[in-house]
């Protein structure tokens, strides 16, 4: 994550740990009250972000770029998608896709063995303006393998 407009800040003092505010208007699909989250980085971290909802501390994600894991994956934003993103420059956005640990899927007589990563709802961000919006990308799914 880069330095930019939207008030990052070191994190905890240390080195090149990093959070960015984002308001995310509406919420987050299925959860409208969720709307101020802190994306945190730091090299450690790399390629993945803590992503802290502030309205509920309880609630907290682990993101990732989808192209890590989906080299081909595609994002398609609408006309509607860019305005409330605050039309920015491509290289502006911050795009993270919501990984879902294996002991959170399937049930336990039948527990999934991998991690997924969620590319039908990822969360896409202007890092110049601190805003975010969940983008629905209906071609994808939402427990894309992350051993695929």
């Amino acid at each position: 994550m880069q330095p930019t407009a939207a008030g990052i800040a070191p994190l905890n003092g240390v080195e090149g740990a990093t959070a960015i505010a984002v308001h995310f208007s509406g919420g987050l699909v299925g959860c409208a009250d969720w709307e101020h989250f802190d994306v945190v980085t730091d090299a450690e971290l790399s390629p993945l972000y803590l992503i802290n909802c502030q309205d509920d501390p309880s609630i907290g994600f682990i993101g990732a770029d989808p192209t890590v894991f989906k080299p081909d994956f595609c994002l398609e934003l609408t006309a509607e998608d860019e305005a409330q993103l605050g039309y920015p420059e491509f290289g502006d956005l911050l795009v993270l896709a919501i990984i879902t640990p294996a002991s959170s899927l399937g049930s336990t007589a039948e527990p999934s063995t991998s991690a997924t990563l969620n590319l039908l709802g990822p969360l896409v961000i202007n890092l110049q303006r601190g805003i975010g919006r969940q983008v629905i990308q209906s071609e994808y799914t939402a427990h894309y393998p992350l051993g695929a």
